[in-house]
C-alpha cells in the first residue's frame, strides 16, 4: 500500500512517526467533531438553518482571523508547546460540552462558543504541524510525508462523519463527545513525545512587524505567490461548485440528500489514491509538472459532473467517478503544494509562509459558497454548474505560466526560491 519512502518514514523516523500518529488522532477527532457540532444544533437544540450555518461557520472564521498570529507563534516557540496546548484546549472544550449535555444545561450559545474555541485551537495545531515537518525531515522525505498526511486526511474525511453518526445513534451524545475528546488527548500525548525540536533563531521584532514582514516575504516571492493564488482560486471554485451541485442534484435531478452525500464523499477515495501515489509519480515526472497537472485534473473532474448529468442513466455512478477524478487531482496538488511551500522558505519563515498560504487558500471558501449560491439563484442551478466548472478549468492553468512548472525536484524548487527571493530582512 505504501511506497518504500513512506515505509522508511514510518519505521525509521521516531519524531515523524509520533507526530503523524498524533495528526491521525487529531484529524479523525476533528472530522468527527465538525460533523457532530451541527448535528447537535439540529437534533438536540432544534436550531433553524441559520443557526446550523452559524455553528459551522464559527469553526472556520478563526482561519481568517488568526492564521497570521499562529504563524508568528510557531516561528517563535518550540512546536511541542503549540501542538500540546492546542489539542488540550480542544479536548477541554469537548469535555465541557459533554458535561453541559449530561447535566441537561446545554444551550445554543454554549455550542457556538465551544465551536469557536475548537476552531481557534485547530488553526494553531494545523500551522504548527505543517511547519514542523521540514524541521524534522530531510528535504527528500517531505513529499512522502505530505502524501501520508493527505491520505490520513482523506480517510478521516470518509470515516469521521460516519463514526459520529454511528456513535450518536448507538451510544448517545455524551459518550460520542468523550470519544472526540479522547482523540484530542491522543494527539496531545503525541506532541509531548516530540522533544529536541526548537524554534528557529530569527531577528528580534514585534509581533505586528513580524506579521507584516511575513506577508511581504510570501507575496514578494513569486513561486510562493503563485501557489497561494492557485490554491485560493481552486478553493473558491470548489466551494462554489459544491454549493451549486447540492441544489442541482436535489432539485434538478431529484436525488436524496444521502445520495448527494455519498457522491461527494466518494471524492475522498480519489484523494486517497492520489495521496498514496503522488510520491511515486515524482520518480518519473517533475514535481512542478505534477503540481500543475493536479490543479487541471481537479477542474476537469468537476466539469465532468454537468456533462454526465445529461446521460439520463447511471448519473449518480458517473458523477461519483467524476468526483473521484476531482479528489485525485486535489490530493496531487495538495501534496506537492505543501511540500514546495515547506521546502522553499528559510527555516525562520516557514511558520509565516504556512499561515499566509492558509489565509489565502482557505479564506476564499466562504466567498465561494456565497458566489455559488448567488449564481444558482441568478441563473439556474444547471447553468451555474456549467459556469463554475468552465471558469475553474480556465483558472486551473495558472501554474502552467509559473516558474514552478520547470522545477523537477524539491531541491530545484528551493534553489528557484533562493534565486527569486526579494526579501530584505536579515537571514539568520
Amino acid at each position: 500500500m505504501f511506497d518504500r519512502d513512506t515505509r522508511i518514514l514510518l519505521v525509521g523516523h521516531k519524531d515523524f512517526r509520533n507526530i503523524w500518529l498524533g495528526e491521525t488522532s487529531a484529524h479523525f477527532g476533528g472530522q468527527l467533531t465538525s460533523f457532530l457540532l451541527p448535528l447537535i444544533a439540529v437534533t438536540y437544540l432544534h436550531a433553524d438553518g441559520t443557526g446550523v450555518g452559524l455553528v459551522s461557520a464559527v469553526q472556520f472564521v478563526p482561519v481568517v482571523a488568526l492564521s497570521l498570529i499562529a504563524g508568528v507563534m510557531v516561528d517563535r516557540y518550540p512546536p511541542r508547546r503549540t501542538l500540546v496546548t492546542s489539542t488540550l484546549v480542544q479536548g477541554a472544550a469537548l469535555a465541557a460540552l459533554g458535561a453541559f449535555q449530561a447535566t441537561g444545561g446545554l444551550s445554543f450559545g454554549q455550542l457556538v462558543v465551544v465551536a469557536a474555541v475548537i476552531g481557534v485551537a485547530t488553526v494553531f495545531y494545523e500551522v504548527a504541524y505543517q511547519s514542523t515537518l521540514p524541521r524534522i525531515l530531510p528535504l527528500d522525505s517531505i513529499a512522502a510525508a505530505n502524501g501520508l498526511h493527505q491520505a490520513t486526511y482523506s480517510v478521516s474525511t470518509l470515516a469521521g462523519p460516519a463514526a459520529a453518526g454511528f456513535l450518536v445513534g448507538r451510544l448517545g451524545l455524551s459518550p460520542t463527545l468523550t470519544v472526540a475528546a479522547a482523540c484530542c488527548a491522543g494527539a496531545a500525548i503525541s506532541g509531548l513525545l516530540l522533544r529536541g525540536v526548537k524554534a528557529p533563531e530569527q531577528p528580534r521584532e514585534s509581533a505586528l512587524k513580524s506579521i507584516g514582514s511575513g506577508l511581504r516575504y510570501t507575496w514578494s516571492l513569486r513561486p510562493i505567490r503563485d501557489l497561494c493564488v492557485q490554491a485560493g482560486l481552486s478553493n473558491l471554485h470548489e466551494k462554489a461548485f459544491l454549493t451549486v451541485f447540492l441544489v442541482f442534484a436535489v432539485r434538478g435531478l431529484g436525488m436524496s440528500g444521502t445520495t448527494v452525500g455519498v457522491i461527494t464523499g466518494i471524492g475522498s477515495v480519489g484523494a486517497l489514491i492520489g495521496s498514496l501515489t503522488a510520491n511515486r509519480l515524482t520518480r518519473r515526472w517533475a514535481v512542478g509538472g505534477m503540481l500543475a497537472l493536479g490543479a487541471v485534473l481537479a477542474a476537469l473532474g468537476l466539469l465532468l459532473v454537468p456533462v454526465v448529468s445529461q446521460a439520463g442513466v447511471y448519473v449518480a455512478v458517473l458523477a461519483s467517478v467524476a468526483m473521484m477524478l476531482n479528489g485525485f487531482g486535489v490530493a496531487l496538488f495538495n501534496v506537492f503544494a505543501v511540500s514546495l511551500r515547506q521546502a522553499i522558505p528559510p527555516e525562520h519563515r516557514i511558520g509565516s509562509v504556512t499561515a499566509s498560504y492558509r489565509l489565502v487558500a482557505l479564506g476564499t471558501l466562504p466567498l465561494g459558497a456565497v458566489v455559488g449560491g448567488a449564481l444558482a439563484d441568478a441563473l439556474s442551478a444547471g447553468t451555474a454548474l456549467w459556469a463554475v466548472g468552465l471558469s475553474y478549468l480556465v483558472v486551473s492553468f495558472w501554474l502552467t505560466f509559473s516558474p514552478l512548472r520547470r522545477a523537477r525536484t524539491l531541491e530545484e524548487a528551493q534553489q528557484l526560491g533562493r534565486t527569486a527571493r526579494t526579501d530584505r530582512s536579515p537571514v539568520v
